[in-house]
């Protein structure tokens, strides 16, 4: 269920894009402005889209004795996307983007096949997320630079999978039955002494609904439920950084212990004009995998709290039909001659990991789950919108890791910026 790639992807979505919009360009279309050119022919679409996230990020870790503190500064790309988009006919849409994280080799984000027998129901195949309110939004909308412990460690990113959907004007119910990522390579031990593999397989449903969807005032409650299966990969490893997409380091983990697991997660907002509060949290109970480390069935807990407000006015860009936020309307951008939107943030994250390192397992289990621990972060941000279609992020958080294993214990001090232009 998964193919291998390589910066050749790139100019192969350039030639495509070009020979798509060259023969729309013959016909009789119309042209609109959506950060890039839309075609439209009748019932045919196109578009190219993408995104260029620049960022600088800025860490004190002190870390208890005898391990050392220090310092980091980095300069990164964290993704510079190349995609298109469109729909055949009214029945059948596509969309395939890939690009650079963090200066890395080429990757696919979303890839998708959507067949639409009506306005109200979707039948997607592809390498697709299908949880999580804030997972759900794309990180060009998100409110904060990254999404924190509750994106590391609760929610699937995107993975090879068929999702249905159906909603209606302030609802969603979605189903997915998920594999890998589309990125990772075939599980394959055919070649072993005992051959056959399988791949790693997961359920998930969520549901939303928005019982108040006016103007001014809006609510959106969700819940959704996922049980999954390591197969013959990887088992499940519950980890997260601060509040960062930055650095490989994981500071609170609990080692690849999870055979199994079964998630149970709540979400909500609530928005009054240009104020908003949003929270996730999610409880995982994990069948651990006894030949990696003997001991009890943990459970996780994660979830976030945050308040945005908007001093000019705006207000966050909530869809009831999708059960997510999108880009928001700025009210007086820099290209009318105003002066932009203004977003200001404060969050709280939090994941207790502390279940999963068992007292009574052997020293080697006792060593591999021991920064299954306690994250307490506490984020403040601010948003500056020139355009909906540009944006310029500060984050600080001062997070403290609180973990079983002696020297353990970590404190971080954060500080991050992006440039981020999408189209």
């Amino acid at each position: 269920m998964k193919i291998k790639t390589s910066l050749c992807a790139g100019a192969a979505l350039g030639v495509f894009a070009l020979a798509i919009a060259g023969g729309a360009a013959a016909q009789d279309t119309t042209t609109a402005w959506k950060g890039a050119p839309q075609w439209t022919n009748d019932d045919v679409q196109f578009k190219v889209r993408g995104r260029i996230l620049l960022d600088y990020v800025y860490q004190d870790v002190d870390r208890a004795a005898p391990l050392a503190d220090y310092k980091t500064s980095n300069a990164r790309g964290r993704q510079v996307f190349l995609g298109v988009e469109g729909k055949l006919n009214n029945y059948l849409a596509y969309k395939a983007e890939g690009g650079s994280w963090n200066g890395a080799a080429w990757a696919w984000d979303d890839v998708v096949i959507e067949f639409k027998p009506n306005d109200m129901t979707s039948l997607m195949v592809g390498n697709i997320k299908a949880a999580g309110l804030e997972n759900m939004t794309s990180t060009r909308f998100i409110s904060f630079l990254d999404r924190g412990p509750y994106g590391d460690i609760a929610v699937d990113s995107y993975l090879l999978s068929v999702v249905g959907k159906v909603n209606g004007q302030n609802w969603t119910v979605t189903g997915q039955v998920a594999g890998d990522s589309l990125n990772n390579a075939d599980v394959d031990n055919t070649s072993g002494a005992n051959p056959g593999s399988k791949e790693r397989v997961g359920f998930t449903a969520r549901a939303t609904y928005a019982p108040i969807n006016g103007d001014v005032d809006k609510l959106h409650l969700g819940v959704w439920a996922r049980t999954r299966n390591h197969g013959d990969e990887a088992a499940f490893n519950y980890r997260g950084r601060t509040n960062t997409n930055y650095g490989n380091t994981r500071y609170y983990s609990t080692g690849a212990i999870g055979d199994t697991d079964q998630t149970i997660a709540f979400e909500g907002a609530y928005q009054h004009g240009p104020f908003s509060v949003q929270g996730e949290y999610a409880r995982i109970k994990i069948d651990r995998l006894k030949t990696v480390q003997p001991g009890g069935d943990p459970t996780v807990n994660v979830g976030y709290a945050f308040v945005s407000w908007w001093p000019t006015g705006e207000q966050r860009n909530y869809d009831p039909a999708k059960g997510e936020f999108g880009r928001p309307k700025i009210l007086n951008p820099i290209t009318a001659g105003g002066y932009g939107g203004v977003e200001l943030l404060a969050r709280y994250d939090y994941a207790d990991l502390s279940d999963a390192y068992d007292t009574a397992a052997t020293a080697a289990g006792r060593t591999l789950s021991q920064d299954a621990g306690k994250y307490k972060g506490v984020t403040v941000g601010a948003n500056y919108y020139p355009t909906a279609y540009v944006r310029l992020q500060a984050n600080y958080t001062n997070a403290d890791i609180d973990n079983p294993g002696p020297g353990r214990d970590v404190k971080v001090k954060q500080f991050q910026v992006r440039a981020q232009l999408d189209f």
